[in-house]
């Protein structure tokens, strides 16, 4: 058992799809394929929305969207700061264990004295749905952060653009496709649940014993199969 082991933000998330997917990644390296299509589309427009928020931090402007979301928000003034949690992670030591969590954050905003975490998402539909991954995705990384003696607000924002596509996808490969839309979202956090959440995810995590996996994971439906043929 490794010393010290940090759990990413992603590797939670894998816990709640399948517990087994979870302890099989985590704990053993044993990876599961992955698509890599909505990550794609993401991956090329975050860099470009971030670098705006830091230009409108220099100017102590607040995006459009974000001021007619509410009025009384602004982007957290300490670009050192969110630079840090950016690139360097959150941290956090759960007690009694050998487990740090860690996330990377996309930007904060302030209401009032209090925090709100915001993350940055790209999408190519026009009906966006706030899907429980985002949600707890925030509720993380306000979690860390509250764990690291900051003041949260009990919500937190996403950043939604929309950006056209060809049929081959090449515009958002190359980086190039318009943003045709920009949307913040509200979202309700709730972080009391984390500890129970994340002592359940370490006990899961230093078990000897294989999980049952999620009804529904079609990963450990196919491990199943391949076990069956092969005692046939």
């Amino acid at each position: 058992m490794d010393k010290n082991k940090e759990i990413s933000r992603k590797e939670v998330e894998l816990y709640f799809e399948c517990k087994r997917c979870f302890w099989l990644d985590v704990r053993h390296g044993i990876k599961k394929p992955e698509p890599n299509l909505a990550g794609n589309i993401g991956s090329k427009y975050d860099s470009r929305i971030k670098k705006y928020f830091d230009e409108c931090r220099k100017r102590g402007e607040i995006p459009e969207e974000i001021k007619n979301l509410d009025p009384e928000l602004r982007l957290f003034s300490n670009p050192k700061l969110i630079n840090k949690w950016r690139n360097d992670k959150i941290g956090y030591t759960y007690p009694k264990s050998n487990i740090t969590f860690c996330g990377k954050i996309d930007d904060l905003l302030m209401k009032g004295d209090k925090l709100v975490p915001l993350d940055i998402k790209a999408t190519i539909s026009e009906k966006f749905q706030i899907s429980e991954s985002y949600r707890r995705q925030l509720e993380f990384y306000g979690y860390l952060l509250e764990k690291n003696g900051k003041s949260l607000a009990d919500f937190g924002v996403l950043y939604v653009i929309r950006v056209d596509i060809d049929k081959d996808f090449q515009k958002i490969k190359e980086g190039k496709a318009v943003i045709e839309e920009r949307k913040a979202y509200k979202v309700e956090l709730n972080y009391e649940k984390w500890d129970e959440i994340l002592e359940d995810l370490i006990n899961v995590y230093n078990s000897e014993k294989e999980p049952d996996p999620a009804k529904n994971c079609k990963f450990c439906l196919r491990d199943k199969e391949i076990m069956r043929l092969g005692k046939t």
